[in-house]
């Protein structure tokens, strides 16, 4: 079943790296160690663009560094910060 559907405002922090790809996530008084290759979470646009899309979220599997729980994560930017829109187990 889909994880957890997070309420509004700025809920997550995200420490993003090289590239912009995030190697770590803050969040419920948790730290989650990146431990995949992040996917882009892309704007839905027409078909017929050609240039790459603005990444405005990531999508990744965390694992939390104390107690090794791993979750998959959706995590966007909006205006105010990052905020996790979905967690699966």
């Amino acid at each position: 079943m889909p994880g957890t559907v997070t309420g509004a405002g700025r809920d997550a922090d995200l420490v993003t790296g090289c590239r912009g790809r995030p190697p770590l996530l803050h969040w419920q008084h948790r730290v989650y160690r990146v431990t995949d290759a992040p996917t882009p979470l892309e704007d839905e646009l027409p078909p017929q663009i050609t240039h790459p899309l603005p990444v405005h979220g990531w999508r990744f599997q965390g694992t939390d560094v104390h107690d090794g729980e791993t979750l998959v994560f959706d995590v966007v930017e909006l205006g105010e910060g990052w905020h996790v829109l979905k967690t699966y187990a």
